[in-house]
């Protein structure tokens, strides 16, 4: 499964490559800190799936998955926020978040979510 990170602290980023690399079948084909590179790179490369943080310095990853699910709509996307409330969780699930993770509390769930969708169904969902 190709993964796309999408996250504007080095340290978040460093940390999920780090913990994604170690699952079985997962390559992180890109990292991005801003909307303009993710779209770009999102497209550019064979991604199935999208790690997305919702604050992106002064912009929205609402704004982002939006775009995705527009465009390529296979993709699966969890939002991985410190900006974990009702609230936003409505907003990206309505926008077509495929999970909604809190970075703080929910950090260890983000292999469970991408394993489940590596599972065997997932070749046909893509295709």
């Amino acid at each position: 499964m190709n993964l796309f990170i999408v996250e504007d602290s080095i340290l978040i980023q460093n940390r999920l490559v780090r913990f994604i690399e170690e699952i079985p079948g997962m390559h992180v084909v890109g990292v991005s800190a801003d909307i303009r590179s993710a779209y770009e790179g999102v497209m550019r490369h064979n991604t199935d799936a999208m790690i997305l943080d919702l604050q992106l310095g002064e912009e929205s990853g609402l704004t982002l998955l939006r775009e995705i699910k527009k465009t390529r709509p296979e993709i699966k996307v969890v939002v991985l926020t410190n900006h974990s409330t009702e609230d936003y969780r409505t907003q990206a699930l309505r926008a077509g978040a495929d999970g909604f993770l809190d970075k703080s509390r929910d950090f260890g769930e983000i292999p469970a979510y991408l394993m489940r969708w590596q599972g065997p169904d997932f070749n046909s969902q893509i295709n």
